[in-house]
């Protein structure tokens, strides 16, 4: 039986619905690729964006790392940047060490994750605690601690150091028992390598927290609450890994020792208390009374620091000769350190970095 066919056959009309099918076949190709393609372009560059905006908030991150280990840290000194980074997230870490009798001793690491979303988290790998001395410890090492002359004298390491070997290295922190200028200061303590600056607010703050202590103790007492006897806590000793002050950098370049030191570390204030125009407009002044070219003087994105302005609040605007400190850093052989701390003008001696050699 033959087949029936109810049209008949035409040559023409089955070439053109063979075109159409192939018009629309490239055409769904070509958009297809096309969205694909944008979908690509838009993507690369969300994660461009990102990647910029987190490349240069790592950057940020370890300027303002060392910008604040310019003001803050007894005798802890910045020892590099490590970056690490891939496609969609990035660290950060920031090495710190402390110069002791000429031996370099790993400090802290300041570590911060990132993301191209904008996530930002600090990472803590340093090992700290505190025993019932109140003595703190990192990393194994004692971290030194300064104590304000306002308050009354109580037991420190002076016994502990002298029962040292006298061929030790040692790290040691001198709190005065009144404000020194740095005049008086240096030909006391020649060697001292940080010098510590009480800032504004720190005593007013220890009154507080003292007066806050009392408080609670005599109102539990009238409402009958027994509380077990606890060791009294001093809230007037400072840890010198917060204390504020700066570096007395002892190189030919600084002939004059603490006192060039000390300018350039108010300088430094200056830059970073202020605003970015407000403090251009003051150094440029302090640099031209000084004799000094400012003709390349200039910031990058430049953001004020609360530990530059905390001190700026502190010394006000006096100069070098006005700038007076409340203690230092000294390090040395244990027969070094020793002299020093019988001067009068001693209030407390905290022991800091020990190393047997």
């Amino acid at each position: 039986m033959e087949k029936t066919i109810i049209f008949n056959e035409d040559q023409a009309f089955q070439n053109l619905v063979k075109n159409a099918k192939r018009k629309s076949l490239k055409r769904i190709v070509f958009i297809t690729i096309s969205v694909i393609i944008c979908f690509i372009l838009l993507l690369w560059g969300l994660i461009a964006t990102g990647q910029y905006f987190m490349y240069k908030e790592m950057d940020e991150q370890t300027t303002q790392n060392y910008l604040v280990n310019t003001f803050t840290g007894a005798n802890i000194q910045g020892n590099g940047s490590n970056y690490d980074h891939f496609f969609l997230a990035g660290t950060t870490k920031s090495h710190m060490y402390k110069d002791v009798n000429g031996h370099q001793v790993s400090w802290l690491t300041r570590e911060h994750f990132y993301t191209i979303l904008g996530t930002k988290a600090a990472i803590y790998t340093d090992n700290t605690f505190q025993n019932s001395e109140n003595t703190i410890y990192r990393n194994n090492q004692r971290v030194i601690q300064f104590y304000p002359y306002t308050q009354p004298k109580i037991e420190d390491d002076s016994a502990y150091l002298k029962s040292l070997p006298s061929y030790y290295s040692v790290e040691v922190a001198l709190s005065f028992n009144k404000k020194l200028t740095l005049e008086e200061m240096a030909p006391l303590f020649p060697t001292a390598q940080w010098a510590w600056i009480i800032e504004n607010g720190l005593l007013e703050s220890i009154d507080e927290q003292e007066k806050a202590e009392k408080e609670l103790a005599e109102s539990q007492k009238q409402a009958g609450i027994d509380v077990p006897e606890m060791p009294s806590t001093n809230y007037g000793l400072v840890n010198g890994d917060n204390a504020y002050g700066f570096e007395i950098i002892d190189s030919p370049a600084y002939s004059n020792n603490s006192f060039q030191s000390a300018e350039q570390f108010i300088d430094q204030i200056d830059m970073y208390a202020y605003d970015e125009k407000e403090a251009l407009a003051i150094l440029k002044e302090k640099m031209v009374e000084r004799g000094e070219d400012t003709s390349g003087l200039a910031f990058h994105g430049h953001e004020k620091l609360d530990e530059a302005e905390v001190l700026k609040n502190t010394i006000g605007d006096g100069d070098v000769k006005s700038l007076k400190v409340s203690g230092v850093v000294l390090t040395g052989t244990i027969e070094e350190v020793l002299p020093y701390l019988e001067n009068d003008i001693v209030h407390y001696v905290s022991a800091g970095v020990i190393l047997p050699y």
